[in-house]
């Protein structure tokens, strides 16, 4: 898309979602392209990131409202300045931030991030050099604290933040196990991300095999999905054991929500339970992406992508996203 054309394509939320998303629940619609206004700049999209949080969004169960019905799709992405009337950015520069489902975005400039194409591939923005990264890392470096022989379980081992995790916490010595939920995401976890081992939650036996691949108990627990996971979770809680309550994605569906797991045992073991919102976190955005960076650099942190191609598929990406579908971080390259 050219600056003569003089509208462009958007995916808008059409109706919100009850239970599991529905594609009629999007709608790819062409829209006037937006104009910047004075310290703004207008951004043409290249990548954009499917991430789970936009599901709790849509049900009103998130940091920021639910998007009124007929607005584009909110979501991160990555694109190249096209003209930018805050001073701050040069034409052809690529940037990262809140552009939603769309082919162009205006964004104010204070709210946009530059792109260091020298540090990695820059789809990376919005992955393990982006706010799943900065998830990863503030949880890791914050609240779990590993130190070397300890175990660290890690949920959604597979995915664009447990992997992150997971690689950080056996960098620091520690054994790392990780719950996913199939088994060819468990060998990934394993294989690629270098988890010591990893259980599938939908397996039968699914308690006896995490309770036989953590036989010391576990040390610390970085949670991205709650329910019944959780609960098997804090049965293994060791002494002072720290758990990372990051995601629900067990109830982003559900109309109610479920009982609550027992925490008896986070009373016995004298855990420490701390909720983490990424958004706390930025001041130390610059520094993890360095550290992260250098990781991938020298090799000891690798990423996947799952990428779908086209503006048009992101609603399909999204819902495939929520089925446990993707392998690795969930893209749309426009």
């Amino acid at each position: 898309m050219d600056g003569l054309h003089e509208t462009m394509q958007a995916v808008c939320l059409r109706r919100v979602p009850q239970g599991m998303p529905q594609a009629q629940d999007f709608e790819l619609r062409q829209l006037p392209l937006p104009t910047p206004g004075d310290s703004q700049l207008r951004i043409q999209v290249q990548w954009l990131s499917l991430d789970p949080f936009l599901r709790a969004q849509l049900g009103g169960r998130y940091a920021v409202p639910c998007p009124p019905l007929g607005s584009i799709v909110p979501g991160y992405g990555i694109g190249t300045v096209l003209e930018d009337r805050s001073g701050r950015f040069a034409v052809g520069e690529v940037v990262s931030g809140l552009t939603g489902w769309a082919e162009q975005a205006v964004l104010d400039a204070g709210t946009v991030s530059r792109v260091d194409a020298t540090l990695a591939p820059i789809s990376t923005a919005v992955g393990v050099l982006g706010i799943p990264g900065l998830t990863a890392w503030a949880g890791v470096r914050r609240i779990l604290e590993p130190k070397p022989g300890q175990t660290l379980l890690v949920s959604t081992a597979a995915g664009a933040v447990g992997s992150v995790v997971g690689q950080l916490c056996g960098a620091a010595g520690c054994r790392v196990v990780g719950i996913s939920g199939s088994a060819e995401k468990c060998a990934i976890a394993t294989a690629e991300f270098g988890f010591d081992a990893c259980v599938n939650y939908r397996d039968a036996d699914f308690l006896q095999s995490l309770r036989a691949a953590c036989p010391d108990g576990i040390d610390g627990y970085f949670d991205n999905v709650g329910g019944a996971v959780l609960e098997a979770a804090l049965s293994l809680l060791n002494l002072h054991a720290r758990v990372v309550l990051c995601g629900l994605s067990d109830q982003y569906n559900r109309a109610e929500r479920p009982a609550g797991p027992n925490l008896g045992p986070v009373i016995g073991a004298r855990a420490r339970l701390e909720g983490l919102v990424v958004y706390d976190h930025l001041a130390d955005f610059d520094l993890c992406r360095r550290e992260l960076a250098a990781m991938i650099a020298d090799g000891t942190l690798r990423y996947r992508e799952h990428i779908h191609d086209g503006l048009a598929s992101a609603p399909a990406g999204f819902i495939g996203l929520l089925n446990g579908d993707n392998l690795g971080k969930a893209l749309v390259r426009l």
